[in-house]
């Protein structure tokens, strides 16, 4: 047989094992809620953590003497130095830069006890400063490595030297070779084989993520979060190292494999801070940062979609900024002051800066909000906003999981790393909350991949009656 005959065949097996399941069926059209079905359901599930709480008593810093707590913010500095990777360092500079990151771990780091105080930090200065002084000679970036490599125990998203993060960040893989749907009888595919198993995979309702097919139908994939390091590469293609079996009850099995990811981020045009465009009718509004100096033009945004049946707030590329600018958006658009689950408290001196009871409020249109990986800080907070805000859909991947701190910066005086980290405050979740999680990030209500968020969710709202 010859090499092209062998990879026609093998391409009508895989048509043929997979048969029907990528086409819009019958059992799919009949399984389409409608569209006050989909809103009543995710209002629903949005509305369980109305009236929680949170503790604070975790995070809060212990001093080893009270004064020390007055230089809580000594070390944060906004001067960003030139930065050069290849610049040697003597091993006096490097022990030099060293101590004074530690001395800014115990003062102004927020999360400094909740990682584990002395004890922890002590271990990870000496084993950096052991591994220092080991090397002959040490460039910036070599630097930067070792320190990175032993912090890893730090799980706050917002932390990183030179946007190296030691902690990973959990990354969407979808499977979508097959669509399903969720029925009486379990989940179905497209030809109504109803799925018994999937190898080590025992929580199906994990597993299965509502999401919507390339015709704009609701259905069911497979999706899977796995741990990826953020170091400067994430721009590349990552694929998934797991394929997964299904089981059906009369038999037969499918095995699925996962699209490749990579990160979503979608520059606006130049000297443009925003964009508000339309898609299939859909007024949608991009801005990829919260920043103050563009306000204007994000109230007045806000103010013009109020009115529309359904809008999307694109924060894919919105890597946050100054949280009272999403606020402000958010009152603009919906004509009320909303507030999120999360209470922010100062954990240097015990007390919520913001104690206010979040509330559900009632709004008839509806707001997509488009999520991706780089969706981080105030964006996730706009998110964990509409929460409590009626008819609000977070459509897209989890995001980028650095909600719960801040960007403190941080410079190191020889070798002028940037160091990010949170400092004084953090933002706080009611307990047993499982929509977000730091590193993780927060989970959308309908998972499809970020790049197709927007054309998807149009199709999507176009289809449903």
């Amino acid at each position: 047989m010859n090499s092209k005959l062998a990879s026609l065949l093998c391409c009508l097996i895989m048509l043929v094992s997979f048969s029907g399941c990528t086409k819009v069926t019958q059992l799919v059209k009949d399984a389409q809620p409608t569209k006050a079905e989909l809103l009543a359901e995710i209002n629903e599930e949005h509305r369980r953590y109305e009236g929680g709480s949170s503790d604070p008593t975790p995070y809060l810093r212990h001093y080893d003497d009270p004064a020390d707590a007055q230089k809580s913010t000594d070390y944060l500095t906004d001067t960003y130095s030139e930065y050069d990777a290849a610049k040697e360092l003597n091993p006096e500079e490097a022990e030099e830069d060293v101590n004074y990151l530690f001395d800014a771990f115990y003062y102004d780091f927020a999360f400094y006890d909740y990682f584990g105080g002395h004890a922890v930090f002590d271990q990870a200065k000496a084993d950096t400063l052991q591994e220092v002084q080991s090397r002959d000679s040490l460039t910036c970036e070599d630097l930067q490595k070792i320190l990175v490599s032993h912090l890893t125990f730090i799980k706050d998203g917002h932390f990183n030297i030179n946007q190296d993060y030691p902690s990973e960040k959990d990354i969407p893989f979808f499977f979508r070779q097959v669509m399903f749907v969720k029925t009486d009888s379990g989940y179905q595919n497209a030809n109504g084989k109803v799925v018994a198993s999937v190898d080590d995979h025992p929580d199906l309702d994990e597993l299965f993520k509502r999401s919507i097919s390339e015709q704009g139908y609701l259905v069911y994939y497979p999706v899977l979060l796995k741990p990826a390091t953020f170091d400067g590469t994430e721009w590349e293609k990552h694929t998934c190292d797991e394929t997964l079996t299904v089981h059906y009850t009369d038999g037969s099995t499918d095995t699925l494999t996962a699209d490749a990811w990579s990160q979503y981020y979608k520059e606006l045009p130049k000297d443009q801070n925003t964009d508000l465009r339309q898609t299939d009718g859909i007024p949608v509004f991009q801005f990829n940062s919260f920043e103050v100096s563009f306000l204007q033009e994000v109230n007045a945004a806000a103010a013009q979609m109020s009115d529309a049946a359904i809008s999307m707030l694109d924060l894919r590329s919105n890597v946050g900024g100054y949280e009272e600018v999403a606020h402000q958006w958010i009152t603009r658009y919906s004509r009320q002051r909303v507030q999120g689950n999360g209470v922010r408290y100062d954990v240097v001196n015990p007390v919520s800066v913001a104690i206010q009871a979040h509330r559900w409020q009632t709004h008839d249109n509806i707001l997509i909000l488009l999520s991706g990986k780089c969706s981080a800080s105030s964006a996730e907070i706009t998110m964990d906003l509409a929460y409590n805000l009626e008819n609000s859909l977070i459509i897209g991947e989890n995001t980028n999981g650095c909600m719960i701190g801040n960007g403190g910066h941080v410079e190191l005086p020889n070798s002028k790393c940037s160091v990010i980290m949170t400092s004084v405050c953090v933002y706080l979740l009611p307990e047993g909350t499982d929509y977000f999680e730091e590193m993780r990030g927060l989970s959308p209500d309908i998972w499809v991949p970020a790049k197709e968020a927007e054309t998807l969710a149009a199709k999507l709202m176009e289809n449903l009656k």
